[in-house]
């Protein structure tokens, strides 16, 4: 059996919910693994996995107004760095030598990267991000400075993995040989529901911001009902239902609903591809990944996007939403067992093979 050190990036919530389940097939398998996570990360697999999971220090994002700052990112991440250091030497030197993986997993986490490349450790990169970098897509020219600051963040995480295997919900051609595209997966509480329609419109506001101008938009839908994640309160307001945060809650409105309204963010338009769902998707302003991520979901019909919510666009969403889900061949639907079987490839032909059972 195998030694795999998996490390996560601690943004985003499908960063640990795609390594939970990964993670998972890796001991079901009879592996030994080492979680190493920070932030929310941290706080999500830590009740899975106990003690096997590390905390190390994560680089993070810095909010403003809905959107990402990035000069206070930078400093924010500079500021932490030091003590942040210390963390990361600490954990390498006392867990992963005395451990001796035979292979490095990373979902977008830079410093157990390097620490595998520095130590001639074979290493994989499994997350969605790499697409901006290794794969060939549809850009438009006026986005060309957010295009280039993506693909910096991107290219200077890490390099030099054995692979790169990049989840996606639609084919791109690979710009790298060592670049494999597969398909999404989702986590077992998704996987196991029924989608069914109840009427309601399933919001969620990822940064919890500009309540009065949702109220006011959809406010002008009645008699549509709409549920409303992010704001962290239970309340009710003519069409407009808040709801506290709540994983299975979400889950469960989510499966019932019409559709979405959120920002672009992979793993919600996967679970939203999953149970097929259509989606109003308005992409987080500083992260060129999620206009992507928007701008394919209206090209290939799996919904509409804009910059901001308003009148205008919620109209044209709730006139496509009735339709029936296309059945273009571009589209990767999310498929677990496709995805295991793209990822035992992967580890097959590495040279050396590394010899993982899954």
């Amino acid at each position: 059996m195998a030694k795999i050190v998996y490390a996560v990036a601690g943004e985003g919530f499908g960063h640990a919910s795609r390594t939970h389940l990964i993670g998972q097939r890796f001991l079901d398998a009879g592996h030994e693994v080492i979680f190493a996570a920070s932030l929310r990360a941290l706080q999500y697999l830590q009740p899975y996995f106990g003690d096997r999971v590390k905390g190390i220090f994560g680089l993070s994002y810095d909010y403003r107004k809905g959107y990402v700052a990035p000069a206070a990112t930078v400093w924010k991440n500079l500021s932490r760095f030091p003590q942040g250091h210390r963390v990361n030497r600490e954990f390498f030197a006392q867990v992963c030598e005395p451990f001796g993986p035979d292979l490095v997993v990373t979902d977008f986490e830079p410093f157990s990267a390097s620490w595998a490349w520095r130590h001639r450790v074979p290493f994989i990169s499994i997350d969605n991000e790499h697409l901006l970098t290794l794969c060939r897509l549809d850009h438009q020219l006026r986005d060309i400075r957010h295009r280039f600051s993506a693909a910096v963040v991107v290219r200077c995480h890490y390099f030099g993995a054995r692979a790169y295997v990049i989840t996606n919900f639609f084919q791109a051609p690979s710009r790298s040989p060592a670049a494999v595209l597969a398909p999404p997966v989702v986590r077992p509480a998704i996987a196991r529901l029924q989608p069914s329609d109840a009427g309601h419109i399933v919001v969620y506001a990822t940064t919890g911001t500009h309540e009065d101008q949702w109220r006011e938009v959809l406010g002008r839908f009645a008699p549509q009902k709409f549920h409303l994640y992010g704001f962290n309160k239970n309340a009710e307001w003519k069409n407009c239902v808040f709801k506290e945060a709540s994983t299975e809650g979400f889950a469960t409105d989510l499966a019932s609903s019409r559709g979405v309204i959120a920002s672009a963010g992979y793993s919600l338009i996967s679970e939203c591809l999953h149970l097929r769902k259509k989606m109003l998707l308005l992409p987080l302003v500083g992260q060129y990944e999620q206009l992507i991520n928007a701008r394919y979901v209206e090209k290939l019909g799996l919904g509409v996007w804009s910059k901001q919510v308003d009148e205008a666009v919620v109209s044209r969403f709730l006139a496509r939403i009735g339709g029936p889900m296309p059945q273009d061949a571009r589209i990767l639907w999310p498929d677990n067992e496709r995805f295991f079987e793209t990822l035992r490839g992967v580890l097959s032909r590495l040279d050396p093979p590394v010899r993982i059972d899954l």
